[in-house]
């Protein structure tokens, strides 16, 4: 069983956030953004509302004001986050091989269904933090995640690019890990793209 975080790993939300940011509010405006995600996650609420609550707090230390269609214009640009040039191959590959694959996000229900439009069928679950109502890297995430897929932690491999947020909490409660470096941290195994992945699991 092979497990994903979705936001970074599989999709570019880094991209799409940016974006719409330097569009619209300021290009100094993304880290501030990003770490106002950091904070926020650290309690469960409705993802949707976190993506609000951080988009308005970087416009109102800007003076920009907002109204509530570009609001939720980005909450689905979000949601429409592009998927990385190699995922999409990379999951086929895994599915031709046999494995079975799922999700473990920090997002909702309904925002997930979007972003993975065309895909969705690929994976066997889809867990997010709604389902869970903790977001990661909090160990409840992950552990309520293995009890709604029914699976036991030992016969993961949860894959990610963030150190930070999945592979230290998730290799903590005895689940193996694989690093996609997508941005330059360090983790060990790692893999560049995602078809590199096939020939690691026969190693790991």
């Amino acid at each position: 069983m092979i497990t994903f975080d979705v936001y970074g790993t599989l999709v570019d939300w880094v991209y799409s956030i940016k974006n719409f940011l330097m569009t619209y509010i300021s290009h100094d405006a993304v880290d501030e953004y990003f770490r106002c995600d950091i904070e926020e996650v650290k309690r469960y609420r409705p993802y949707k509302e976190i993506l609000r609550t951080c988009l308005m707090r970087v416009a109102e230390k800007r003076n920009i004001s907002l109204d509530d269609v570009l609001i939720r214009s980005f909450v689905k640009h979000f949601a429409r986050s592009p998927p990385f040039p190699d995922t999409i191959y990379g999951l086929n590959l895994l599915k031709r091989e046999g494995y079975k694959l799922g999700v473990i996000s920090n997002t909702d229900k309904d925002l997930i269904e979007i972003t993975l439009y065309g895909i969705k069928d690929l994976f066997d679950y889809i867990v997010t933090a709604e389902d869970t109502g903790f977001y990661k890297p909090d160990p409840r995430a992950f552990q309520r995640a293995f009890q709604l897929m029914n699976v036991d932690p030992r016969e993961i491999v949860h894959v990610s690019a963030y150190p930070q947020y999945d592979l230290e909490t998730a290799h903590s409660l005895g689940v193996k890990t694989v690093h996609l470096n997508r941005y330059g941290y360090k983790w060990s195994p790692e893999i560049r793209i995602l078809s590199e992945l096939p020939d690691l699991l026969k190693r790991l």
